[in-house]
């Protein structure tokens, strides 16, 4: 047996019938990996809700019943490159990104993760993450926390408005997620938008206003619908919104649009990434996420508005912005909580519990 065979150790399910469980495999790091891929070390990784979406939805006639693996956000170490791999990649090179798959045998929470970086493009060197005094986490546990979410927010915001400006106008339905974090952050530090206003809970307000929302709004006193019209009228001299952006799954917007939205015609869009309705995680279907309204806003060519469901595929240079907000200090990945590896199931329930304020993150190491 080579003196290079590891164990690696990763959370695996079958189906949605078999639960998320650690098993284990052995490794032999002197031939697992082919002339064109690296070998990653990983240090953390951080849980998505797509992560216990997909595991949900595994029918096993479908998806079979082979090993796959949790989670796509990790940080590491390289400790092998194929001969054939760019040369700006190297043994000791600490590293994170987003390893892309939906039902891969491989994914980011195992011990080690063999990929192709010129496939696998969402991959960089990890920046230092500006730290307080009394600042617990490590540079591992920041560098996995945000590749994912961030690049998410950042296709929102590159992909569909062609054009920004300090007069541009969004809405931000889901304030409080960790993909509208990143969001604002985004908004206002990159693309220079004036206005960015949120909808959460009334006891997230506070919170949310340091990070750069200029009004916020609650969802849980009074009407959505009626708090953004005042809002509007209070605020934005009755100024229509540009742009409106969920992050939770929501619809009370849609038979009012044209109050809300600016016209087709100058390039508005209303754009989710979860679907018309909030999920319940505990009872994930597709009809969650293939429902007929869905379908229609998607299908309908009569509608009088712009509406995308935004796919979670981050745009390739979203991690080179990410690292310069990161390095500049105007962006800081927010971590709710950090589990063991042995404990993954306590970061799983955390997530589901829709309390996390910030990203999940389980240490390997």
């Amino acid at each position: 047996m080579s003196d290079e065979v590891v164990t690696n150790r990763a959370v695996t399910y079958a189906n949605n019938t078999t639960p998320a469980t650690i098993t284990s495999s052995k490794l032999d790091l002197k031939t697992c990996y082919k002339n064109n891929e690296l070998v990653i070390e990983v240090h953390a990784a951080a849980l998505n809700p797509i992560d216990f979406i997909t595991h949900q939805l595994c029918n096993s006639y479908i998806f079979g019943n082979y090993p796959k693996t949790y989670s796509r956000d990790y940080s590491g170490v390289i400790v092998k490159v194929g001969k054939n791999v760019d040369k700006c990649w190297k043994v000791g090179d600490k590293v994170n990104g987003v390893y892309g798959h939906i039902y891969g045998k491989r994914g980011s929470l195992s011990h080690f993760l063999i990929l192709d970086p010129a496939k696998n493009v969402a991959i960089t060197h990890m920046v230092e993450v500006p730290k307080g005094e009394n600042d617990p986490y490590d540079d591992f546990v920041y560098a996995a926390a945000w590749p994912l979410t961030f690049g998410t927010a950042y296709s929102v915001l590159h992909n569909y408005k062609k054009k920004w400006s300090p007069d541009s106008k969004v809405l931000v339905i889901g304030a409080s997620t960790s993909v509208s974090y990143a969001f604002v952050h985004i908004a206002k530090n990159y693309f220079n938008i004036g206005t960015v206003a949120g909808i959460c809970s009334k006891n997230s307000i506070e919170r949310n206003k340091k990070l750069g929302y200029d009004y916020l709004v609650p969802y849980d006193e009074g009407t959505i619908v009626d708090n953004v019209k005042a809002l509007r009228k209070s605020k934005l001299e009755s100024e229509k919104f540009d742009f409106i952006f969920d992050s939770v799954g929501n619809h009370d917007f849609f038979s009012v649009m044209n109050r809300f939205l600016k016209p087709k015609a100058d390039d508005s869009f209303y754009v989710t990434i979860v679907g018309n309705e909030k999920a319940n995680y505990e009872n994930i279907s597709w009809k969650s996420f293939i429902s007929l309204g869905s379908i229609s806003a998607a299908l309908n060519p009569f509608k009088s508005f712009n509406w995308r469901f935004a796919s979670p595929t981050p745009s390739n240079n979203f991690i080179e912005v990410g690292n310069e907000m990161i390095k500049n200090g105007t962006y800081k990945p927010p971590i709710d909580s950090v589990y063991e590896f042995e404990k993954f199931q306590d970061a799983i329930d955390r997530i589901k519990s829709n309390k996390a304020k910030g990203k999940v993150v389980i240490k390997m190491k």
